[in-house]
């Protein structure tokens, strides 16, 4: 009898642990619905940045982009705010199963399949924010783009400094329309780090091969093992 009634405890703790571990916090399943691959949308964003080397916090990247489900086309203009050397104007288009840089300059179309990409695009929410929590719902709403937004926030050490991560989500959409890096030390702001949307539409009318891509006959295709953009693997 007693071996018997042990068996049901253990059985019933076991029971409430695992459905224990698979519930998720509200904020958990916010994001996941922020990440969630039924978004329909075009919208211009902007980077702005003061970090090292840079004196003064301003627009450092003007963003083009068009998404509809996995598939996106973006466009990416980097302003005179930075040195001559660093200013140039990038363009990407992702399929859902290839992912294109076009490079009109050197009539070269880059290309790799991939299936997603690890730290996420700039739309999108980091999974994970080791060593830092996860966000949590701050009760605050605020208007980006002209749309009402639940902010969210995370704050942590990193080294001597102290990391505030902020979240500002679509309320009705459920889309990031804004994200902030801020890292302060000693009473001084190392680095001040954001991508901010303008403005948006919803449930655009994409025409038919908006996201193909279709390549002069004089250009070059290059496969690739790697392609690098900022813009599409944030850290934050």
């Amino acid at each position: 009898m007693i071996k018997r009634k042990l068996s049901l405890l253990f059985f019933a703790v076991f029971v409430i642990f695992i459905f224990g571990c698979g519930r998720s916090t509200p904020e958990q399943s916010l994001i996941k619905k922020v990440n969630a691959d039924d978004k329909n949308f075009r919208g211009k964003w902007v980077y702005k940045s003061q970090i090292a080397g840079q004196f003064t916090y301003s627009v450092r990247t003007r963003i083009y982009i068009k998404v509809n489900g996995k598939k996106f086309h973006l466009i990416a203009k980097w302003t005179e705010a930075n040195p001559p050397s660093e200013r140039r104007t990038e363009e990407w288009v992702y399929d859902g199963k290839v992912l294109w840089q076009l490079i009109p300059s050197q009539k070269q179309a880059d290309w790799l399949e991939i299936k997603g990409f690890k730290k996420g695009p700039f739309w999108k929410m980091p999974p994970r924010m080791k060593p830092f929590a996860p966000p949590k719902e701050t009760g605050k709403e605020e208007i980006i783009a002209g749309r009402i937004c639940k902010v969210l926030q995370t704050r942590g050490k990193y080294d001597q400094g102290d990391v505030t991560l902020t979240y500002w989500v679509d309320k009705e959409k459920n889309l990031l329309l804004k994200k902030e890096h801020l890292l302060e030390a000693g009473g001084l702001t190392l680095i001040h780090e954001a991508y901010e949307c303008e403005s948006i539409e919803f449930a655009p009318a994409f025409p038919e091969g908006a996201f193909e891509v279709n390549i002069p006959s004089d250009w070059v295709k290059v496969k690739k093992r790697h392609l690098d953009c900022e813009l599409l693997n944030t850290k934050f």
